[in-house]
């Protein structure tokens, strides 16, 4: 999951702060702040983006309105999610957290599409117990650890293979880096964002490049909205602690 930061409401032509009668008119603003993707998986949105509710309207319709209670997801995030309860101290949250640092990937076969290979989420093996456990639930709000398809003839969560399509495709252009990129850089690097980019998945692409600073410099630079706090530039641009360490 990627960490992102949408800054502070967006602003009309005279400087007034903007507001609408309906959350999914802050769509195009969501969008041009922090990218065509899913903030839950990772996921570019060919088409129709959801405006997604942290805080459900069910739970508190105040905020039904809220600029920072809003965010993009897919539709099967969205699905998941549903109205079910986040709040950041059980949660973590791509707005909140470093959320880069609680989840990894688990390359497997998914049994429910005829043994086709499949990308999940899963907990961070670094994590403290109490961060596992919030990064577990986080985990389970999305089903990311799992395709929602219940009929197969009926596919409507296809999360698990864009994502390994996307390590396949990362995996290639870290292996053209060995070969050849790591020479010409200053061409390699902007091919590169041209792939990444209209892929998605920010965080498969950094963990595939994570012991490369200036790819990942590029990544953070090139997904727009990605949280620049999250990541230290005088230390090869590791991922950092966003808030403090009994949190990520």
């Amino acid at each position: 999951m990627r960490p992102i930061n949408k800054g502070d409401i967006p602003s009309n032509e005279d400087g007034s702060p903007k507001s609408f009668s309906n959350h999914r008119s802050w769509r195009k603003d969501l969008v041009d702040r922090i990218g065509n993707y899913c903030c839950y998986c990772g996921m570019e949105l060919k088409n129709s983006p959801q405006v997604e509710h942290v805080i459900a309207q069910n739970i508190d319709s105040t905020l039904s309105l809220d600029w920072y209670n809003l965010l993009l997801a897919c539709g099967a995030c969205n699905r998941a999610k549903s109205d079910n309860s986040c709040p950041p101290h059980t949660h973590y949250l791509p707005d909140t957290h470093n959320t880069y640092l609680a989840f990894d990937l688990y390359l497997t076969i998914n049994p429910r599409q005829s043994g086709e290979e499949a990308a999940f989420i899963i907990t961070n093996s670094n994590l403290t117990a109490n961060q596992a456990a919030k990064a577990n639930n986080t985990i389970k709000l999305c089903r990311l650890h799992e395709d929602t398809t219940y009929d197969p003839d009926k596919v409507t969560d296809l999360r698990w293979r864009f994502r390994f399509q996307a390590f396949q495709n990362a995996e290639l252009w870290r292996k053209n880096w060995n070969d050849w990129g790591n020479s010409k850089a200053d061409k390699f690097i902007p091919l590169l964002m041209t792939a990444a980019l209209p892929t998605g998945f920010f965080s498969v692409w950094f963990r595939v490049f994570e012991d490369v600073p200036t790819v990942k410099k590029a990544l953070i630079e090139g997904f727009i909205g990605t949280a620049l706090n999250c990541f230290d530039e005088n230390n090869n641009y590791d991922p950092i602690w966003r808030n403090p360490p009994n949190d990520i």
